[in-house]
């Protein structure tokens, strides 16, 4: 599938032709009146925090010099049923289902899907009362209940799978542990070595896998679901457990091409040696032979494809050696596994850029982008970790960070 340019999107957008946003709340969407007091929505992903959004909103009505959503209601309007009740009442937390929707005219994207959680009234000295409303997506609903299971035999790709699919005993079969699919990557469950015995001793779900996950340098992310895709799983909103240099099922890598230039308003880039190590060393105990397990992995591992054109100049710079003795393995293919998920995780840090650019919906922490345009040591591919997606009166515009992982300049980029 050949990577888009922004040429490319701007065409499927209209040439970006009137920024867009859509806020629904529990499937209908916000009156024009209260959609003409809305001055500010933003959306924020990353790989490693719960997605969340934030709007914010008038709170003043000139006509009847009073608080429009906080300030002026009283209990009996909270108890009631009117529409000024339901006014008062809009953004009230936890009780209802929002949808956060960017895009441009006629083609708006799902960004978000979860709970308002914070209402937060400003009230100042000078200038217009507003009302922040803060919310968050469905990720921060697996800190519910905490569970103990065990694996035999298991590879951590097909825990995670397992996790997606068990179902709470207390509550009965029709009460999933997990709210959604866990997707993972075919391709990294064919690499991985099957752990002989996984435990998981009262965590929350979520915590298990955030820390399976950072073993061997994967990403955990929450997606929302495409109705174009094939697999089951993909249509609706589920959780991507996998390798960042894998190919996330179902997402396009990399989703844009973007150049200096042409298509990236700002760029700042960051190449760093600091806290860079040339080799783990990985210390544990194989109980089934009864000897010492010592692994170690340095640049020059196969394996490691990450950046490769820095290695000499890391090698330059006499990094320092990291020896890990508390991560317990059970045999050396897994030892081995372990000390290249640190490496690799900390050779790609070595690169990374904060960017911003026009709104691009389909932008999101857990996909690539190719960058061009910046010279040897800038261009290529890079992973993003986290996007904040603004729409206010001066339009729509995406800013990111990203960190590099694959090098190579891109040619004519647009």
């Amino acid at each position: 599938m050949t990577t888009p340019t922004l040429a490319d999107v701007s065409r499927d957008h209209r040439g970006f032709y009137v920024p867009q946003v859509e806020i629904l709340i529990d499937g209908v969407g916000l009156p024009q009146s209260v959609l003409r007091d809305v001055s500010q929505v933003t959306y924020h992903d990353n790989i490693k925090e719960i997605d969340g959004f934030e709007i914010t909103v008038n709170n003043w009505d000139a006509a009847t010099r009073s608080f429009k959503y906080v300030g002026s209601e009283s209990a009996a309007d909270l108890k009631g049923s009117t529409d000024e009740s339901a006014r008062y009442k809009l953004f009230d937390p936890c009780n209802k289902e929002v949808e956060v929707k960017f895009g441009y005219l006629g083609d708006t994207r799902l960004m978000v899907r979860g709970t308002f959680t914070t209402l937060e009234p400003n009230f100042p000295a000078s200038g217009g009362p507003t009302l922040a409303v803060r919310g968050l997506n469905a990720l921060h609903k697996l800190r519910r209940k905490q569970y103990s299971d065990k694996w035999d035999n298991k590879k951590d790709s097909e825990i995670a799978r397992d996790i997606g699919t068990k179902v709470d005993k207390d509550l009965g079969k029709n009460h999933k542990r997990f709210p959604m699919p866990v997707v993972v990557s075919d391709e990294a469950v064919g690499k991985e070595i099957a752990v002989p015995f996984v435990a998981q001793t009262n965590q929350y779900d979520i915590d298990f896998l955030l820390l399976r996950a950072k073993r061997l340098g994967y990403v955990v992310a929450i997606r929302e679901g495409d109705p174009k895709a094939t697999q089951a799983a993909l249509k609706q909103t589920h959780l991507y457990f996998g390798p960042s240099d894998g190919r996330t099922p179902g997402a396009a890598v990399p989703v844009y091409k973007l150049a200096w230039g042409a298509s990236l308003i700002d760029f700042k880039p960051t190449l760093t040696t600091a806290n860079q190590i040339k080799s783990v060393t990985v210390n544990g105990w194989d109980r089934t032979k009864k000897k010492a397990i010592v692994v170690k992995v340095g640049l020059d591992d196969k394996e490691l494809n990450v950046n490769q054109d820095m290695h000499e100049l890391l090698n330059s710079c006499d990094p320092r050696e990291e020896i890990v003795v508390d991560k317990p393995v059970q045999n050396e293919a897994e030892a081995k596994k372990v000390a290249t998920g640190i490496l690799k995780d900390r050779f790609k840090e070595m690169v990374k850029a904060a960017v911003t650019c026009i709104g691009l919906p389909e932008l999101r922490a857990g996909v690539k982008v190719e960058i061009a345009g910046l010279g040897a040591r800038f261009n290529g591919t890079y992973f993003v970790t986290d996007t904040s997606h603004s729409y206010s009166d001066s339009g729509y515009i995406t800013k990111f960070n990203a960190r590099r992982e694959v090098a190579g300049a891109l040619e004519g980029v647009q």
